[in-house]
């Protein structure tokens, strides 16, 4: 009896386990939008939470509702133009509502909304946006009152929580919408209409870690942060299979200027691009804007949460941090013109904490780094090293050329002074 017992319970305890089990896992791996994980937050939680603007459910409900009422003056205002024939609340919610189950697999989370509260939040965050991309290049009429568009503390302030991890809308759902109401003639006093591309750079243009990104239309966008990062990728995109990396980080900038290594400025507009030749490494202008800091760790928290692949934008920032150690490293590095600051912040903390935490599977910079580290490993390092300073800085070797000239005049006219001496002591 007390056999059948033990195995009625056992039973019922794995018939309660089999109901638990779930066919999929709730935490799958291609979502697009994301938590910012708990290591990864390391006392920064404001940089990734919204001051101004809720986009997406995430986020919503948090004390925010003055932009909840400039959201639907645009939409009103989208509605009262009337630039299509497919303009209309009922175009929007139908085809909004096509794609809901899909919008919904973007988010990581379950998303415990009705399907109507859904698809509403949707369709007005994703109005105000293209209505406010369009307000900005002037492609639309702007209200005097507009305080969205006339007031740049506010400006600065959309544009970060835009690009805020935990702050985005699918990009179908913005794409969507945009060409249901996208007129493709031009209107009184207004240019022909941009692409969607276009508008969204031009909105960000100038808040881009001072970059001057092109449209990358290599990937699909998944959201506004990840249009971005395709655009400030550049070439950088093409590589995107998965190779565990082994490597070593590499000294500071000044060591490795004691060392013989030259630095010089590379290319501005390609900020990735870091080329180590002939001892010569070559760094793209890092500058530090004060948005700077928190697009660039929403990216790297973006790059940490997809599935493992090339993490461009965190082996930048191990570059960053391995490279910046101190003042020093700060002070020449600027005079290089390497490093320009915008923000006024304390550089060597910020680069000290932006890589903090986080994983680097497959590091774009391997090949560098070891060439780096052989070279300042390599025994007649530090006796070479006094003359490859020389060839960077052109007044030292000046000098030095100068030096060698008149110590050489000196010995020689020395010598023939005392040639001369002894012939007449004969």
């Amino acid at each position: 009896m007390a056999a059948n017992n033990a195995t009625n319970e056992n039973e019922l305890l794995a018939s309660s386990i089999r109901g638990k089990l779930h066919r999929q896992s709730p935490l799958r791996a291609h979502h697009s939008v994301f938590r910012i994980p708990n290591v990864l937050l390391n006392g920064n939680e404001k940089i990734y939470v919204p001051k101004l603007l809720s986009i997406g459910p995430f986020h919503r409900g948090l004390s925010l509702e003055t932009m909840e009422g400039v959201k639907l003056r645009y939409l009103h205002c989208l509605l009262e133009r009337n630039p299509t024939p497919n303009t209309g609340l009922v175009y929007f919610v139908e085809a909004i509502r096509g794609m809901e189950q899909d919008c919904r697999n973007c988010y990581e989370e379950h998303i415990d909304m009705l399907s109507d509260e859904f698809v509403e939040m949707l369709v007005v965050d994703g109005c105000f946006i293209i209505e406010l991309f369009r307000k900005f290049s002037a492609q639309v009429p702007i209200e005097v009152d507009d305080p969205v568009i006339h007031k740049s503390w506010m400006r600065t302030t959309l544009i970060n929580d835009l690009l805020l991890l935990e702050n985005q809308l699918p990009w179908m759902v913005v794409e969507c919408l945009f060409n249901l109401t996208q007129d493709t003639t031009a209107g009184n006093n207004y240019p022909l209409p941009l692409p969607l591309l276009e508008l969204t750079l031009r909105y960000f243009k100038e808040s881009t870690l001072g970059m001057y990104p092109k449209v990358n239309g290599t990937f699909g966008n998944k959201h506004l942060l990840d249009f971005i990062k395709n655009s400030l990728l550049g070439s950088y995109a093409e590589k995107n299979e998965f190779e565990p990396s082994i490597w070593s980080p590499i000294p500071s900038a000044t060591n490795l200027k004691k060392a013989g290594v030259i630095f010089r400025c590379g290319k501005k507009d390609d900020m990735l691009n870091i080329i180590y030749e002939n001892n010569v490494m070559k760094i793209p202008p890092i500058r530090i804007h004060v948005n700077g800091e928190s697009l660039f760790r929403n990216i790297i928290a973006y790059e940490q949460c997809e599935p493992i692949g090339i993490s461009k934008f965190t082996s930048y920032a191990v570059v960053l941090e391995n490279l910046i150690k101190c003042e020093d490293d700060v002070e020449f590095l600027t005079e290089r013109g390497i490093i320009v600051n915008f923000s006024g912040c304390d550089i060597p903390l910020l680069m000290s904490n932006l890589a903090s935490d986080v994983r680097v599977y497959n590091f774009s910079y391997e090949k560098l780094y070891k060439e780096v580290n052989a070279y300042y490993r390599h025994p007649l390092t530090r006796l070479i090293a006094p003359y490859r300073r020389l060839v960077e800085d052109p007044l030292a070797f000046a000098n030095f050329t100068y030096a060698v000239i008149l110590v050489t005049a000196l010995t020689f006219v020395q010598t023939v002074i005392s040639v001369l001496t002894y012939d007449k002591s004969r």
